[in-house]
């Protein structure tokens, strides 16, 4: 069984995990440790796409002043511009580059070795997510938004610091931000084991203004969201193989395309071959055609070539040469009249050609006794009967010089 999108919530070792199908339709969600997530996946096909979204407690999600210079011009600076905010050592971090406003910067930065750690237990049971983000991050909005479920609270602040915690410190916390001063908030309660009136004065809860959930679930309203703009934790050393980030990735590309064209001639020059080999029986079964018609008498006739060249010798130089050239003239002709012959017989005392034609308009028949008439030979053409859908006539080929 096969389904098209995975999404994994890592909050600390507790994962939670949403497939979709092809439709971005849920298809199973679940909770449990990197293994329990692998027993689930041995039930399937792996998956087209994964996303992987990092808790807000475990990353710092920041919005930084920078020079007004290019971006590549000041990622050396910016290890210093956040290392104010950090408790631990910014050499142990590892620090992505998000969307740019202005002298505006987003970024996060997270310890090296958790996101190694992430990116090593999710390759063991074979994903490779091409997107590594942060779930505070995705819910950004420019107005005070509270997302809560029964295990994490994310609060988007507008321009302020977006934060995470623990569900049950929902109260200290915002009192903490807030200096006991507690501000109304739009909220998105996904809280099913607890009521958020029991957590939450009920003062604060009525001036804040509940929006309806549109998802059935934390995990899947986080999938809702887009993730263009975001900080992705795929770049630099730890970025995808498949996006380009060393030079073996780009040789490997390049040797795909160079075996493609190799393919694209391979498959042009067979299908010339085949064409030509085509053509060839086609040529020896109007060569058998022409030389059945010439000479009726000679019944199952092989090496057609060595049969033509005896029957010409036979005939007097004469003859060769004014049936060789008839040949030579008419064959091309009808090629090029888009008329079948039918049947066949040459004179070599009167030195004339009938030919039994067919073809789709009388036109055809009458165009090719003028091309004849033009190379220099005498063309008459006989009857023409008109059938459902084609035509059939007969014309009679003479040499020029012959009354």
């Amino acid at each position: 069984m096969a389904f098209e999108n995975l999404v994994i919530h890592w909050r600390d070792q507790a994962l939670k995990w949403l497939l979709l199908d092809d439709a971005q339709l849920p298809l199973r969600e679940g909770q449990g440790t990197l293994e329990d997530l692998a027993e689930v996946l041995s039930e399937y096909e792996l998956p087209l796409h994964t996303s992987v979204l990092l808790s807000g407690e475990s990353v710092l999600l920041k919005t930084i002043e920078v020079p007004p210079k290019p971006t590549r011009q000041i990622l050396d600076a910016v290890p210093y511009l956040v290392e104010e905010y950090l408790a631990c050592d910014v050499a142990d971090c590892f620090i992505a580059i998000g969307e740019r406003r202005g002298n505006d910067l987003t970024v996060g930065v997270i310890d090296e070795r958790f996101l190694a750690d992430c990116l090593g237990g999710l390759k063991t049971i074979g994903l490779d997510p091409e997107f590594l983000g942060i779930d505070l991050d995705v819910i950004a909005s420019d107005q005070c938004l509270l997302v809560v479920d029964d295990d994490v609270a994310l609060l988007s602040q507008g321009d302020a610091e977006m934060v995470a915690f623990e569900t049950a410190q929902i109260l200290t916390r915002l009192e903490l931000l807030y200096h006991g001063d507690l501000l109304a908030l739009n909220i998105v309660d996904f809280t099913e084991g607890q009521s958020l009136e029991a957590l939450l004065p009920s003062a604060f809860v009525d001036q804040s203004q509940r929006l309806p959930a549109p998802a059935r679930s934390l995990l899947q309203y986080l999938h809702q969201q887009p993730k263009t703009k975001r900080v992705n934790f795929r770049q630099g050393h730890f970025a995808q193989a498949s996006q380009g980030a060393s030079g073996k990735t780009w040789l490997w590309q390049l040797g795909k395309v160079a075996l493609f064209v190799m393919v694209l001639q391979l498959l042009f020059a067979g299908a010339q071959g085949l064409y030509l080999f085509n053509q060839a029986n086609d040529m020896a079964a109007e060569s058998r055609t022409l030389y059945e018609g010439l000479y009726p008498n000679d019944k199952n006739p092989r090496d057609l070539g060595r049969r033509w060249r005896s029957r010409l010798n036979a005939g007097g130089q004469q003859n060769q040469l004014g049936l060789t050239k008839v040949l030579g003239t008419v064959s091309p002709a009808l090629v090029a009249a888009r008329l079948q012959l039918d049947n066949l017989n040459f004179n070599a005392g009167r030195g004339d050609l009938m030919l039994q034609l067919s073809g789709e308009r009388s036109e055809q028949i009458m165009g090719l006794a003028e091309v004849l008439n033009a190379a220099g030979f005498q063309s008459e053409i006989g009857t023409i009967s008109q059938e459902k859908s084609s035509v059939r006539g007969s014309l009679r080929v003479r040499m020029g010089d012959r009354p």
